[in-house]
């Protein structure tokens, strides 16, 4: 054969492999990334049932509101954690439930700029916090497929996500998701939603904690060993947060921001470092505090795994914030912290952290 003969044929095989690659990824689309970007109608843009849970909802959610701007006027924001919260049950606006992994707050800022920048009507805005939000570099976020952020809101763009997620060895697992749910019609490792994207993945769990009547999970914190948060990842959070603030204000709509209720053994060596957070938030916004050692987040029953909460208790939280039916709510569930009662506030809520630790010491 001669050289030309052999270089052609050379290419030909790379070019039907690549083909054959990026027809796989394609077509899987694991992640979610056709589905959001390069297809799909309004209509079919809505329906994740058919998508596994490696969807990046980075992309998914604003690409959904994009296509149907006038159809809600309030979002959510937050972690994978608030995407039990049921927004329909929420008494004002139309709310669309924004959740994705490791959500932080630069990312929710720059979501509602995109939006603000697209002349979508915002109404209201609630967004939760957890340790992640303030421990969390937004670079380290980025790495993972399934939390790239949307390109039209400062991730990459449209070409370089296409060779990001199609051209790579297909996963052998995405492979076998992928043969569960479309050959054999299993609904394991599906993401599945309300169409105000809530996330509904969690109901065969919640019925197995409802009939047991106990808990699904057993999680030990360890040792007591505090942790710090860098002074960077707390300063860009914090930067973030002024600036959510100020948008709100530029642009006249609710916004409300709330600390989800972790679970107390994930809480505990986290407790010091929220309690400095808690203070400094405190000095820009009002909030609600759903953390802390109270009757909700020291009982395991409340929690999927150490976690993520329950719809129930995601429940508990809009009755709370909205003032909805709270006769039923544990007393203790749940604070509206301010500049004037913070100090207060985490006097007790250190007071808390102390005698939980006496009454947990190693026996």
């Amino acid at each position: 054969m001669s050289y030309r003969k052999w270089l052609i044929t050379t290419f030909s095989l790379i070019l039907i492999f690549a083909a054959l690659v990026v027809a796989v990824n394609f077509y899987v689309d694991h992640h979610g990334v056709r589905l959001s970007l390069f297809g799909g109608g309004v209509d079919d843009h809505q329906n994740q049932i058919m998508y596994p849970d490696g969807i990046n909802q980075h992309m998914f959610n604003p690409e959904l509101i994009f296509r149907n701007p006038g159809k809600f006027d309030s979002f959510l924001f937050g972690s994978s954690r608030t995407s039990v919260i049921h927004v329909e049950k929420i008494p004002e606006g139309r709310f669309y439930n924004m959740s994705y992994s490791l959500g932080l707050p630069t990312q929710h800022l720059a979501i509602l700029k995109t939006f603000v920048n697209r002349g979508i009507k915002i109404k209201h805005v609630v967004i939760g916090l957890d340790e992640i939000a303030f421990a969390m570099p937004p670079a380290a976020t980025q790495k993972h497929l399934v939390r790239i952020m949307h390109p039209d809101i400062g991730g990459p763009g449209r070409l370089e996500l296409f060779g990001m997620y199609f051209f790579r060895k297909p996963d052998l697992e995405e492979l076998g998701r992928w043969q569960d749910r479309v050959i054999k019609g299993k609904m394991s490792g599906r993401i599945v939603t309300t169409p105000q994207g809530v996330n509904l993945v969690w109901l065969e769990k919640d019925r197995i904690i409802e009939n047991a009547a106990k808990p699904a999970f057993y999680f030990d914190a360890g040792p007591y060993k505090p942790v710090t948060y860098g002074p960077d990842e707390i300063d860009k959070a914090f930067k973030s947060i002024e600036e959510l603030v100020s948008l709100a204000k530029a642009h006249h709509f609710q916004l409300t921001f709330f600390i989800s209720p972790i679970y107390a053994q994930l809480y505990l060596n986290n407790a010091e470092a929220l309690l400095t957070a808690k203070a400094r938030l405190a000095q820009i916004t009002d909030y609600y505090d759903f953390s802390g050692f109270n009757s909700v987040t020291t009982n395991p029953v409340n929690y999927y795994e150490e976690v993520h909460y329950r719809y129930r208790v995601g429940n508990m939280i809009i009755a709370r914030i909205f003032g909805v039916d709270v006769t039923g709510l544990p007393k203790d569930f749940g604070s509206l912290v301010t500049k004037e009662n913070v100090r207060r506030h985490l006097k007790k809520q250190k007071q808390e952290l102390e005698q939980y630790l006496k009454s947990h010491k190693p026996q």
